[in-house]
């Protein structure tokens, strides 16, 4: 199932006067993340309100004082597995991975501030879409709810960039969903594959534009559905300018340069990419993408989020792999990979694959 917008405010008379968990604050006050893990719930078909939530989490072990446990959502409900909480309070925020969660239909609460005044005023939104080079959000303030669309940067930059902006990351994945077939997703059979000649993979764009932050890199001998008018989508193969709206064998869509692919011909094999080594491989190298921004990428001491870092890697770093290329190759351009690196200041460490291209 798709992920369907359920819209609560932590200020409707039904539950704003609520003691959060334990109190001594109401969930009205400081309620806003319990309120968005009620939009996540019920946006699952869960049905459940931010009162009801709130008197769960109670007996499940849901608060730290009136500090909302996000993994105990996934005792609340099996369908939900939190996957982690990323804070950057004072480090970049991974705005490529939340697109891409978004984009994979994984929606996110992220922590924001809700003023300019001096400090941080922590409030949590819940992100839900990519809209250019910001993020659609429910916000659980206003009473009534909102019905009209809003965005993160709209009403919580604070004159800071995107990466800034967002002070949290609570990160869920849900079983019961599946890709999105997208607004205005035509069903064809016209399959395009990414041409063999750019080895390091094609960049997914959320918009038709160079300008949409890339949230995903397809490699060649991928096939890729065309959901937009074929006759249409034929025409444009190959042409530089031209954008064609794909989707992914593992449901990511977006958008990818028409003038990168090629049509499959129909019971064409899988082209192989790079030869898998008779033996143990030769170190290779990798070069940080340029998209990543002036705030580079950091590599951690284990992979994952949540580990130590090692380092801070900017966009044109070249980097060693040290792992085997049997295993480091498929990783690059590749969401959720961690690649094993030698960093530019001579440390072990681990990058994201998806930030990564192979060094020509």
């Amino acid at each position: 199932m798709a992920f369907s917008l359920v819209r609560y405010s932590q200020q409707d008379p039904q539950w704003k006067d609520d003691l959060l968990g334990d109190g001594p604050e109401t969930i009205g006050h400081i309620g806003s993340g319990l309120t968005c893990a009620a939009m996540y719930a019920s946006g699952w078909g869960m049905t459940d309100t931010p009162g009801t939530l709130n008197r769960k989490l109670r007996g499940a072990g849901g608060f730290v004082k009136q500090a909302i446990v996000w993994a105990a959502l996934g005792k609340l409900h099996s369908e939900i597995k939190p996957t982690g909480l990323t804070i950057c309070r004072d480090t970049v925020a991974p705005v490529a991975d939340i697109a891409s969660s978004i984009t994979a239909g994984q929606p996110v609460i992220v922590e924001v501030d809700f003023s300019p005044a001096e400090g941080l005023q922590t409030h949590w939104i819940l992100l839900h879409g990519v809209r250019g080079d910001d993020f659609l959000m429910l916000d659980p303030w206003p009473f009534p709810v909102e019905t009209a669309e809003a965005t993160l940067m709209s009403r919580f930059g604070q004159g800071a960039a995107l990466e800034r902006a967002i002070k949290s990351v609570a990160w869920f994945r849900c079983s019961l969903a599946e890709p999105s077939r997208g607004v205005g997703a035509v069903e064809t059979d016209l399959y395009v594959w990414p041409l063999a000649s750019n080895p390091a993979g094609l960049r997914l764009h959320p918009q038709p534009s160079e300008d949409a932050q890339a949230t995903y890199a397809e490699m060649p001998g991928v096939r890729l559905n065309v959901i937009e008018p074929k006759a249409a989508a034929i025409a444009k193969i190959g042409r530089k300018g031209q954008w064609l709206y794909i989707r992914d064998p593992s449901g990511h869509q977006g958008y990818v340069g028409a003038w990168y692919v090629e049509q499959v011909p129909d019971g064409a094999p899988a082209p192989t990419l790079i030869p898998p080594p008779a033996s143990e491989p030769k170190r290779f190298q990798v070069l940080v993408l340029d998209n990543v921004g002036p705030l580079g990428i950091v590599a951690r001491a284990a992979p994952s989020r949540e580990s130590a870092k090692v380092n801070v890697e900017h966009a044109g770093a070249l980097l060693t792999v040290t792992e085997a290329a049997s295993t480091g190759l498929p990783k690059i351009g590749v969401e959720g990979e961690w690649l094993a690196i030698r960093t530019s200041n001579k440390h072990k460490g681990f990058v994201p694959g998806q930030y990564v291209q192979l060094k020509p």
